[in-house]
């Protein structure tokens, strides 16, 4: 069984107030739970260090110490939540974060820089946890157990990973950050990772409208996003990252684009919202987390 929790589907920086109480305002952050997962496959993976990844720590619970980190790149808003991840204070605790190196910056050194006087007041080594860092090529595949994980890298600048999971009979994208205008590489070989995924989660920051002032900015439209997942023959399409200055109502009515845009085909078109969690083995099922 595959689980996927969305933890912060806010792009940028995290927001707050009541007219963004419908779909949250923390950064990336994703948990993938293979909860029926055999020993030498990993039992949670998580995608980025955004500001909801201090959320997932405060409400960690009964769940092993353990999990993999995937990280996407290393933007602000994908790292913000690293420093206050409570289960990284747990001695007993043991973490792996993969992620490519961006710009010659390994994900330990970025992480290392950000946490350091007088930007920040602690180090590193203020975690009593096992972190062990190891750096990704740009693209590539690996099997871990029953998981096959398959990554690529995107138009966004310096970078990002976009990745693919594979478990059993069921199979989950996650776009990253990604400007496919700009780069049809990037489109076509994104399209070819979401080949007919189960779920696909895609950076839709913009509305059509709003994004020749953003171009440039590394970020992809609703109707990008749609194209995409139609053409690759996505069963379901969840928009995020979303614009810091999107209010529900306004996320609503970029649901509603985007539903209309996708009417003639059979892909199903949502908002991803924060605490979402979507269960691959049952169909149609997608409640908010407790």
């Amino acid at each position: 069984m595959m689980e996927i929790t969305i933890w912060g589907s806010r792009g940028s920086i995290p927001v707050s107030g009541p007219q963004f109480m419908k779909h949250g305002g923390s950064t990336t952050c994703l948990e993938i739970a293979l909860l029926d997962a055999k020993e030498e496959t990993p039992q949670r993976i998580l995608i980025d260090c955004g500001t909801g990844l201090t959320e997932l720590g405060k409400e960690w619970g009964d769940r092993a110490p353990s999990a993999l980190i995937l990280q996407t790149h290393m933007h602000w808003d994908h790292i913000q939540g690293f420093p206050f991840f409570r289960p990284f204070f747990d001695p007993q605790s043991s973490f792996d974060l993969w992620s490519v190196p961006r710009e010659g910056c390994s994900f330990q050194n970025q992480l290392s820089e950000q946490m350091k006087r007088p930007a920040f007041p602690v180090g590193l080594e203020i975690f009593p946890s096992q972190l062990i860092f190891q750096d990704l090529p740009t693209k590539g595949t690996c099997q871990l157990g029953e998981l096959t994980l398959t990554w690529i890298d995107v138009e966004h600048p310096s970078g990002s990973t976009a990745y693919r999971l594979d478990y059993r009979d069921t199979s989950f994208v996650f776009s990253g950050d990604v400007e496919v205008q700009t780069s049809p590489q990037s489109l076509h070989e994104l399209q070819h990772l979401a080949h007919h995924a189960d779920l696909f989660l895609m950076d839709a920051q913009y509305l059509p409208s709003e994004y020749p002032s953003c171009r440039g900015f590394g970020h992809s439209t609703l109707e990008d996003a749609v194209d995409l997942a139609m053409k690759a023959g996505v069963q379901r399409l969840l928009l995020t990252h979303h614009d810091p200055s999107h209010t529900d109502a306004q996320l609503n009515t970029k649901q509603a684009m985007a539903q209309l845009h996708a009417q003639h085909s059979a892909l199903r078109v949502n908002n991803a919202y924060d605490r979402m969690s979507i269960n691959l083995s049952l169909p149609e099922q997608t409640q908010a987390c407790a």
